[in-house]
């Protein structure tokens, strides 16, 4: 049980390579001569994170101006609010729509919806269908979802509500 020597080129080894007449050798480092002091640790990382920041920064305002601008697309109604809400993506020089329609002074519903080259928003106010009896208005923007609907109703929130009261009117008979 000596001392066992490396294999040297050639002899089949596990640092020896198949078939082969040479063998790369790896030279030694000198731990003396090989490490870099603090500060030139410090300064490499400070500048690879400057870097970073940069490339970060540079990364995202790029998005943010080439950033698509999305409209809300759904019907809404009394009491069920936006039915088949959507977000659709708005083309170049079209604008966001809201058109709110009235029967008399009573709100009946909403439709907001990206414009198109097919349907353009064009602003209106108290445009009037006789045979109906029905009043539209249409409002146009062009900021990112600028024609935002009201926040979905939370049938949770209404059960709350209406067992509450539901049990202060039972309190209430007693």
């Amino acid at each position: 049980m000596g001392k066992e020597e490396p294999p040297e080129a050639g002899e089949g080894g596990t640092f020896g390579s198949i078939n082969s007449k040479k063998t790369t050798q790896l030279p030694e480092l000198d731990p003396q001569k090989s490490t870099l002091s603090a500060a030139a640790v410090a300064t490499i990382l400070r500048t690879l994170t400057m870097k970073g920041l940069l490339l970060l920064t540079l990364s995202s305002l790029f998005c943010w101006i080439s950033g698509d601008i999305h409209c809300h697309s759904c019907y809404k109604v009394p009491v069920l609010g936006c039915v088949d809400r959507k977000s659709c993506r708005l083309e170049s020089g079209h604008r966001c729509l809201t058109t709110n329609v009235y029967l008399g002074k009573m709100w009946v519903f909403s439709n907001l919806r990206c414009g198109t080259r097919a349907q353009p928003c064009e602003e209106s106010s108290n445009q009037t269908i006789h045979k109906l009896g029905l009043t539209y208005n249409t409002t146009c923007c062009s900021e990112d979802n600028c024609n935002s609907p009201a926040p979905r109703p939370t049938p949770g929130l209404a059960l709350v509500l209406l067992t509450s009261l539901a049990g202060l009117g039972l309190w209430l008979l007693q």
